[in-house]
């Protein structure tokens, strides 16, 4: 099994002329990225990086980031993504628990950093910057370039950890991921080889950088051949998205249902090439029926899949979506991947019964870092969760239910908010749907609803309210539907529902 640098090593022996990535205007052939990896593996060694060591990245998309990735990977060090939006503090904390010993950061968010207050972890021993930042940290680039582009010749094991990958820590502090070569390259591999990729497609990596979806695109790109086009706006919109797929005419690319939303907008209105889309993928959660039919539509050439998965455990299902299909499914196991549902008792759950989904297979990661209590919690043998409910159905389908830490208990009944929403957003001038469980003295939780329009409809509540009526049992019905202008999103695109939750508690205490 290569490991990821020898991946890359592979591609540029086999391509190396060829456009690897593109960021904005610049653009590195496989020749030129892997040079550029060396001189990056090189420098981190001459900083006193060894394999093993933790390298924090605290960048936006950018050629750097991917080049550090691959550069850790070369060299055996491990690469620490960091969220671009966290808080400062939340940011000390991902340094200081991985024990970073080096961090390459954006300039303004270390400047921003510096003005907060915050002092260097104890474990850094260097810190570089892209962009001006804070006086006297050294320029990333001018080091690299100075560094040579000969390989380290660093023995990297397959079972190697790559990258420490940090939770969004929505029940807690964040807890970090830690990933082997094989595991990542798995991915890889069994993605190619379910939706049909090859040397000769065109990416492009929407998402944040720091974010595995993005990472696993890139990593599953530069692993086959293709090129990869980077978001380049440090700005998220929409019409941009739109912009980049006709800019580098992409024949496939990983997406939210959000994105998905404007997208098939954009189609409608003739505003991107339909025949262009090859690969069209989905993730974080099921997409409507509505919006599978409109993207079918819009997009005739393309091959629509859904993908479940998690930073812990990988690509774990996939459907390809088809009209008159199944729908708010997450399919059935990817390949090489066993999935169970089992009850609190560790046993198999029957058809149409609610289970934790356990996954097995060659994709997951080796552990929680540093928390052994965690790891221990997640698995069962050699089957992981995280805490993700679905049942199966009779022809195998697996729906996913929810997780169990935003379960709503109302009046003793379990209601699963994306079962909801799944039902609110069914209705066609719905773009997003968030639901929640905010505190009632009678049932405990009370079950509400808060959803924005899609571009040119205005939303009539009553409708909504009929429309849960017919296909919501009365427990899970929204005592309220709230109709907002914008609902939050976060950094992966999906709504953020303890946001709603936390706004909702507040207005509620101010009523007061």
């Amino acid at each position: 099994m290569l490991t990821m640098g020898e991946a890359l090593a592979t591609n540029a022996r086999r391509y190396r002329d060829k456009t690897a990535l593109i960021f904005d205007q610049d653009r590195l052939t496989y020749g030129e990225l892997d040079a550029r990896v060396n001189q990056a593996a090189n420098l981190l060694i001459s900083l006193g990086i060894s394999k093993g060591d933790r390298v924090a990245i605290l960048l936006p998309n950018s050629l750097e980031f991917a080049e550090l990735y691959f550069a850790c990977a070369r060299m055996g060090a491990v690469a620490v993504p960091v969220n671009l939006r966290l808080a400062p503090q939340e940011m000390a904390y991902v340094l200081e628990h991985s024990e970073s010993k080096l961090l390459v950061g954006y300039g303004p968010l270390l400047l921003a950093a510096a003005a907060a207050g915050l002092k260097p972890s104890a474990s850094l021993v260097g810190m570089l910057t892209v962009e001006e930042g804070p006086p006297g940290i050294p320029a990333y680039s001018e080091l690299r370039d100075k560094a040579p582009a000969t390989d380290p010749g660093v023995a990297v094991s397959e079972d190697d950890p790559w990258v420490l990958v940090y939770t969004s820590g929505t029940t807690g502090r964040p807890k970090g991921a830690l990933r082997s070569h094989k595991s990542n390259l798995m991915i890889a591999l069994l993605l190619v080889t379910e939706i049909g990729l090859s040397s000769e497609d065109v990416g492009l990596a929407i998402l944040p950088m720091f974010h595995v979806n993005s990472l696993w695109l890139v990593s599953l790109s530069l692993c086959i051949g293709t090129t990869m086009a980077i978001y380049p706006h440090k700005v998220f919109h929409p019409s941009y998205v739109v912009e980049e797929l006709n800019r580098h005419k992409a024949t496939y690319s990983m997406f939210v249902p959000t994105l998905l939303t404007y997208l098939a907008d954009a189609a409608e209105k003739g505003l991107v090439d339909p025949q262009q889309l090859r690969v069209i993928l989905s993730s974080s959660s099921p997409l409507t029926t509505t919006l599978r039919d409109r993207m079918l539509a819009g997009f005739p050439r393309a091959r629509l899949y859904d993908i479940y998965g998690a930073t812990e455990l990988g690509a774990v299902t996939i459907i390809q979506h088809r009209e008159g299909g199944v729908i708010g499914s997450i399919g059935v196991p990817a390949l090489a991947q066993d999935v169970r549902l089992l009850d609190d008792d560790g046993q198999e759950v029957a058809a149409g019964e609610v289970g934790e989904l356990y996954c097995a297979g060659p994709t997951l990661m080796d552990s929680y870092f540093k928390d052994a209590e965690a790891t221990k919690s997640a698995f069962r043998g050699a089957y992981m969760s995280v805490g993700d409910l679905a049942r199966r159905d009779e022809a195998g389908y697996l729906f996913l239910v929810d997780r169990k830490a935003d379960m709503i208990i109302t009046m003793g009944e379990n209601v699963y908010p994306a079962e909801v929403e799944n039902a609110l957003a069914a209705h066609p001038s719905v773009a997003m749907a968030a639901v929640v469980g905010v505190p009632d003295a009678r049932r405990g939780e009370e079950v509400v609803a808060v959803v924005s329009a899609r571009e040119g409809t205005e939303i009539a509540v009553k409708e909504l309210e009929d429309l849960c009526q017919r296909s919501l049992a009365d427990y899970k019905r929204p005592k309220r539907i709230l109709v907002w202008a914008e609902l939050p999103i976060g950094a992966t695109g999906k709504v953020q529902r303890r946001s709603v939750r936390e706004k909702l508690v507040a207005e509620a205490a101010g009523g007061r």
